[in-house]
């Protein structure tokens, strides 16, 4: 374990929708580790909370409002990781949202955002991540799936489909 440890002190990690769920918990992990933890999402407030809560207990955490459907706003948080730091080590693309319910009475407007969140907010973000890590020379990609990639689930097809296709630009994107 102290090895673990030791092996991400001093890094710069961004972990988009750091706000709640694994994203949270990764965040307070990270920051323990020593990492300096970047916190993207859209609940300023949730934001403002975890990182004075990480910050409090020694860590390290810079929060971001954003919202990583905007392209603009995914350029301006790399543009801020690198006038901040120079540099990022990792970047983990940590989005999701899910839509319950026949796709049919799910209101298609729930399907785009759920489409604009899973999909398109994560490749915004590998875009912005891979240009800064060919110009650096290095770093880390992590784009979080789900079991629904390859297996999916009842009353999650928009959901299933978003992160299938996760799935698939990863193994279509190495270099």
């Amino acid at each position: 374990m102290a090895d673990d440890k030791k092996s991400v002190a001093g890094t710069i990690i961004v972990i988009t929708g750091a706000s709640s769920g694994f994203g949270r918990g990764a965040a307070i992990e990270l920051a323990k580790r020593g990492t300096c933890v970047m916190l993207p999402a859209r609940r300023e407030a949730a934001l403002e909370a975890l990182a004075a809560e990480i910050n409090a207990a020694g860590g390290q955490a810079l929060p971001v409002a954003a919202d990583v459907s905007n392209a603009q706003d995914v350029a301006r948080l790399a543009d801020s990781a690198r006038q901040r730091f120079g540099h990022i080590d990792t970047w983990i693309n940590n989005v999701g949202v899910g839509a319950l319910g026949y796709f049919w009475d799910i209101p298609q407007e729930d399907h785009a955002r759920l489409i604009d969140l899973n999909l398109k907010g994560l490749i915004y973000g590998a875009h912005q991540a891979l240009r800064l890590f060919i110009a650096q020379g290095y770093g880390t990609l992590i784009n979080l799936g789900s079991v629904d990639s390859k297996l999916p689930l009842a009353f999650q097809s928009s959901y299933a489909a978003s992160k299938a296709a996760v799935l698939s630009l990863g193994r279509r994107s190495r270099r």
